[in-house]
């Protein structure tokens, strides 16, 4: 089983969330851990050693109080391997810390799709993704579907995209396809060649192969990140590298209504 941290707040995307892992688990079993983190207003603060300490603990019990009563509510399918653990402080700094500290396989958290192209380009960038020892996952929507998608591009080194999801989707039985996309500005998607698409491609399928996976369809497509995000919102999970910058990549994701595993 996967060891996978969760991390939640009171809010709908982590409703999403809590529903979407409950969901994957049923494909890929998971050894399920609940995380939140307290962001106290620096004004709130008091005190040194003891003092503090006393109000830390007052500020992560009300923090457990809120994250027990929102379980309770979503009640998901799927069994908790340990009691919800609650950190006060910076959220980028303690989650890392618990990944690397607690060895996990995989990270989930949930992700507003209202979010725009900069709001979610900041969330990608930010030192949690960047420092994150495993893959992650952001659970945009509730996609009920047993298809995923790798993500290809001229950029996109297929060993990697491939031999790192496999870490976290070898066990699975879920369907996959290869999509490369090519930026135009089309009108309309437009598919092409898969000679088009370069050796990513048939790089990618004979790698999904050496794992016993087959490709039920591999395909290259043209046309703006917003199409090419829209063509992919029926897909459970989106699978691609990590973007390290604004490209296209970043701005397929971006526009992406599909939850998407990202690997480094």
């Amino acid at each position: 089983m996967l060891k996978t941290l969760l991390h939640v707040n009171e809010d709908l995307a982590s409703s999403i969330a809590l529903r979407y892992t409950a969901y994957l688990h049923k494909f890929v079993p998971l050894s399920l851990y609940i995380s939140h983190v307290e962001i106290a207003d620096k004004k709130e603060q008091v005190g040194t050693g003891w003092v503090r300490h006393t109000w830390e603990d007052g500020v992560a019990s009300n923090g457990k109080r809120l994250i027990e009563r929102m379980l309770r509510t979503e009640n998901i399918d799927c069994p908790l391997a340990g009691r919800p653990t609650v950190f006060v402080g910076d959220k980028d700094k303690e989650v890392a810390y618990e990944l690397r500290n607690g060895l996990y396989d995989l990270f989930i958290e949930g992700c507003p799709n209202s979010l725009d192209p900069d709001q979610f380009h900041e969330l990608i960038s930010s030192p949690l993704y960047k420092a994150a020892p495993c893959p992650m996952l952001v659970v945009k929507n509730l996609s009920i579907n047993k298809k995923c998608a790798f993500l290809c591009a001229d950029s996109v080194e297929a060993k990697v995209l491939v031999e790192k999801s496999m870490a976290i989707l070898a066990d699975s039985t879920f369907d996959f396809d290869l999509v490369h996309f090519k930026i135009n500005e089309n009108e309309e998607l437009v598919t092409l060649a898969n000679e088009d698409g370069g050796g990513c491609l048939p790089e990618a399928e004979a790698l999904l192969t050496r794992y016993g996976k087959s490709v039920d369809k591999a395909l290259v497509l043209s046309g703006t990140a917003e199409q090419a995000g829209d063509y992919l919102k029926e897909y459970a999970l989106v699978i691609s590298i990590l973007p390290t910058g604004k490209g296209l990549p970043m701005d397929i994701l971006a526009h992406c209504p599909a939850s998407i595993l990202m690997v480094h």
